[in-house]
């Protein structure tokens, strides 16, 4: 549960002028797996700082040449993202809620429990990779400028997204016909967009058409248009989507669904670059170049009549696959983090943090929606964690994001959450009033939560 490759990514200092202490705590993480740097006072390990990199510290409160508060804020002024584990005496209540109101990142009591220990350092390394996997991200989006993470609404710098603006540069300067194949959510239209913005057409309309999404019955109306009395109801002229794309580009998207009898005559419309409304008997132009998408197997429609071949070799001319979420999980943190940015943008609030726990589990979540539904999961997390309250987000999800993962997350929480409440209550004595000002939540919080999670104040208030 606790093993690490020592040295691969940082190591943990420890801070203690006990060398009993030093040693047992050195012993006890360098068995689980960690790597350790001890240091048996505080000015030593300030200067191993710039040289070596730090996942946790974990430093007495008391300390000679330096005292813990001192060397907690040396520290913080170093990284103020490094958690800082503070350790202290029985009677040090008064020092360890000064230390926590510095900044530490949590305290243990003498005896260190080994459990305890590996817990909290666990949870303390943990948040701190998730500050190294930010501030690579930073470095990364620096960088990406060049790299092109974001073009022209699409994000990511995986080699598979940069294979695909190679192809979407590349079929932007032709005018044939373009079938984007993607799963569901991948962002097909902004494909087409793109595809859309970078030819010579850019400025002119671009008409996006579901075909899934309008009935039979009026789909071809909808495309080809109609003269006035073409059929019952048809009271006057009514341009179709070809003609209202005019000379710029028409997307018809899941293209799959078009009916057979309708396929025939996309094909003749492709074969002859001009249409003919419903009722009417001479033909139109057709000057839109055609981007059609699909998020499914073609092949297989082929196969089973349902897709006419003809049809697919004058569409697949330039086919272009949109790559799913699962298969470039690296981005997943730049997606995340562009979504919080936007949230927080549209409703003029502070950059939202995403915490190590949660984005871990994102980044372990398949997303058979793909990147449609990785941004109406961090929307609907940011709308509940706005509320005040992060754990309410996960009870208000729809059955359809409790994929295996997201209920032990939950449950995870609420024992991380439980555990947190239960050390500052311990560090207070049961004090509410000391409690819910540690915890930054309001006393009514505190105690519903002290209520949720069924803890018994009174065991806190008898040492």
């Amino acid at each position: 549960m606790h093993s690490h490759n020592p040295d691969e990514n940082g190591k943990i200092m420890v801070v203690d002028d006990d060398s009993y202490l030093l040693t047992a705590i050195e012993q006890t993480l360098t068995m689980h797996g960690y790597g350790v740097n001890a240091f048996d006072n505080a000015p030593d390990a300030l200067e191993s700082v710039s040289s070596s990199t730090y996942l946790a510290v974990i430093a007495d409160v008391k300390m000679p040449l330096m005292d813990g508060l001192e060397f907690l804020q040396r520290i913080r002024e170093r990284d103020q993202d490094l958690p800082v584990i503070m350790i202290t005496g029985h009677g040090d209540v008064d020092m360890a809620v000064a230390a926590m109101k510095k900044g530490a990142y949590d305290f243990l009591e003498k005896p260190v429990d080994e459990d305890v220990l590996l817990s909290s350092v666990s949870r303390a390394v943990e948040k701190m990779q998730l500050v190294m996997v930010n501030r690579d991200l930073s470095r990364r989006l620096e960088l990406a400028r060049e790299k092109r993470a974001h073009f022209h609404g699409l994000i990511g710098v995986h080699p598979l997204m940069q294979n695909l603006y190679d192809a979407i540069e590349l079929v932007a300067g032709e005018e044939y016909p373009v079938l984007i194949t993607g799963e569901t959510g991948t962002g097909k239209e902004l494909v087409a967009r793109a595809i859309h913005d970078l030819s010579n057409r850019k400025g002119r309309p671009f008409v996006a058409v579901n075909m899934g999404a309008i009935p039979e019955d009026m789909l071809e109306s909808e495309l080809f248009g109609h003269e006035k009395g073409a059929f019952t109801g048809a009271g006057q002229l009514k341009l179709g989507k070809f003609e209202f794309a005019a000379d710029g580009t028409l997307f018809l998207d899941e293209i799959s669904s078009m009916p057979v009898n309708l396929q025939a005559k996309l094909l003749r419309v492709l074969e002859d670059n001009a249409i003919i409304r419903l009722g009417a008997n001479r033909s139109v132009p057709m000057r839109a170049r055609i981007i059609t998408a699909t998020n499914t197997d073609l092949g297989q429609e082929l196969e089973s009549g349902r897709f006419r071949q003809d049809l697919y070799f004058r569409l697949n001319v330039l086919p272009i696959t949109v790559p799913p979420l699962r298969e470039r999980r690296s981005d997943i943190p730049m997606l995340v983090k562009y979504f919080c940015e936007q949230y927080a943008r549209e409703h003029g609030l502070g950059p939202e943090v995403i915490d190590a726990g949660i984005l871990q589990d994102i980044y372990r979540q398949d997303w058979p929606g793909n990147v449609r539904e990785l941004k109406n999961y961090i929307k609907r997390l940011c709308v509940y964690r706005g509320s005040g309250d992060a754990a309410a987000g996960y009870g208000q999800l729809s059955a359809g994001d409790r994929r295996p993962g997201s209920a032990s997350l939950r449950q995870a929480m609420d024992e991380a959450e439980q555990k947190h409440i239960v050390d500052v209550l311990r560090m207070c004595k049961g004090q509410i009033s000391a409690a819910h000002k540690i915890l930054k939540i309001s006393r009514k919080s505190l105690y519903d939560k002290i209520n949720k999670h069924n803890i018994d104040l009174n065991s806190f208030r008898g040492g």
